[in-house]
């Protein structure tokens, strides 16, 4: 779509032309179950599965038209399913202060579970994955993470570093090639951890990257890798390396919500449900750009996954299953709303010891403050007080006077402001 933009002193008139572009639609089908479902995994445009609340593991052969609840041999939370492909797959349930985690196994498409108590009745599991048949890893609280390379028959523990990122809650698994993994986690209003492998899962190195756990971490290619998360009061974020990893961003998304999971139907364009919002945050630039859309009856999504550009599905509370559906619509559009005349952008790095990075963006001029406060409220630091011009700007805090802990900025312009969270670890 093709935009021309003519400014004049005291007018700004924006024509857009007509173009074609996907009108996308999320259609339900009919589910088996009415318990909140947490994860789907397809392996092929037929055969997927998802999992939940009370030992539910539902399947499809049909590519999502008939789901049929397959029997399981426990009655409590699947925090996880995986599939290799459509016969092999393993699931992680926890019975939490009881008797640690269980692991389930299928080898013929989960007509069949076989169960294990894991080794260790202390630790709790939230995630598996498997990089290729044989060769797994566990994820869990107080950052474990073991790995499997008979199939998941036995298990050892993974050195990870010693850092205090390292001891947080690991919620998901990406690797993008045989060396080369990451995982994701954090902690609510504490922090959100990206650790990395680059000897097969052998040893890990965590590092927090955000203000707010993630809860899915995805790598469209070797080079670019989202992870996406949120909490409640903030709304939903996303950080994404372009360079394997190496270097990260992070940005608040600024909508309502947490980002629960994250697909690419297409290179360019990605979907993630927001949980408890109901509604998705959608790309179709490549990540760079992100529109909030409701999601169908406005359901609470967990979970997405697509394996082509016409065939995806998302599951929620309630035995929420939805289906994609692709159309093609020739809309016509007269006007476009004006930029935003601020936006505030996440400070980098955060948290932060004891130097971080704040830029923002205004495009009408008047008196604008920068300012710090503490959880209390109280104004710790003025970092700018002034009239500018239109335009994008930089600074930077230092709080080597302060103590840890989290710290609010705020960007006020005229009668309009914005907040970000800041986490100062020393």
């Amino acid at each position: 779509m093709k935009y021309i933009l003519k400014i004049f002193p005291f007018f700004l008139i924006i024509i857009v032309c007509k173009s074609v572009f996907p009108q996308e639609n999320w259609l339900r089908q009919q589910s088996p179950v009415s318990t909140v479902l947490l994860n789907c995994v397809f392996t092929d445009s037929l055969n997927g599965w998802a999992a939940g609340d009370s030992g539910v593991i539902i399947h499809t052969s049909d590519g999502g038209n008939n789901w049929l609840i397959q029997s399981t041999p426990v009655t409590y939370y699947i925090n996880d399913i995986f599939f290799i492909d459509k016969n092999t797959g393993w699931a992680v349930a926890n019975e939490f202060l009881l008797n640690g985690t269980t692991l389930l196994k299928t080898s013929n498409g989960g007509n069949n579970w076989t169960v294990d108590s894991f080794q260790d009745s202390s630790k709790i599991f939230r995630t598996i994955y498997f990089l290729d048949p044989v060769t797994g890893f566990l994820g869990g609280f107080e950052g474990a993470i073991y790995k499997t390379t008979d199939s998941g028959n036995n298990w050892f523990s993974t050195s990870n570093d010693s850092s205090f990122f390292s001891a947080f809650p690991v919620t998901k698994f990406v690797f993008i090639s045989e060396e080369n993994g990451f995982a994701c986690g954090g902690q609510i209003d504490i922090a959100g951890v990206i650790w990395k492998t680059t000897d097969s899962g052998l040893s890990w190195t965590a590092d927090g990257f955000s203000p707010e756990p993630f809860y899915d971490i995805f790598a469209e290619n070797p080079d670019d890798i989202f992870a996406v998360g949120g909490d409640f009061e903030f709304g939903a974020q996303i950080s994404k390396s372009t360079d394997s990893g190496q270097n990260w961003t992070y940005e608040n998304l600024g909508f309502f919500g947490q980002a629960q999971s994250i697909d690419f139907r297409t290179p360019y364009e990605a979907w993630m449900p927001l949980g408890f919002a109901g509604t998705w945050a959608v790309s179709y630039d490549s990540g760079v750009s992100w529109k909030s859309l409701p999601a169908t009856d406005n359901a609470t999504l967990y979970s997405v996954d697509f394996t082509d550009s016409l065939h995806g599905w998302a599951v929620g509370t309630n035995g929420t299953i939805l289906k994609y559906i692709k159309t093609n619509t020739l809309i016509a559009e007269s006007a476009m709303e004006l930029p935003e005349s601020f936006r505030l952008f996440q400070n980098y790095p955060n948290p932060f010891n004891p130097k971080t990075r704040i830029n923002f963006r205004i495009v009408r001029s008047g008196n604008v403050t920068l300012k710090i406060f503490n959880p209390e409220g109280r104004e710790v630091a003025e970092l700018l007080n002034s009239r500018l011009p239109p335009g994008e700007y930089n600074t930077s805090f230092d709080g080597a006077e302060l103590p840890s802990g989290i710290y609010f900025c705020t960007l006020r312009v005229s009668e309009y402001s914005q907040t970000i969270k800041m986490m100062l670890l020393k």
